[in-house]
């Protein structure tokens, strides 16, 4: 991808962590902007997909990568 993303690191954090991590992250952004993360959590991509779903982000890209998660997120129109 060409698009320029913040990134940020979730390695070590689980559950509830990684999506007040990505909250934080995502609150610093413009609607519609995206964040990219890494977590080596198991369940990152189930967690983050239900967390964007009740907080009205997008979940674009959930992708396995070596030891964890590849995840890409924009934020929505609503936060």
């Amino acid at each position: 991808m060409d698009e320029k993303h913040k990134r940020i690191d979730l390695t070590g954090k689980r559950c509830v962590l990684v999506t007040a991590a990505l909250a934080e992250a995502l609150a610093s952004v413009p609607s519609g902007e995206t964040v990219e993360a890494f977590s080596d959590d198991p369940v990152a991509h189930i967690l983050v997909r239900r967390w964007c779903k009740d907080t009205g982000n997008d979940l674009v890209i959930a992708e396995k990568q070596n030891s964890g998660w590849r995840l890409l997120i924009r934020k929505g129109r609503t936060n």
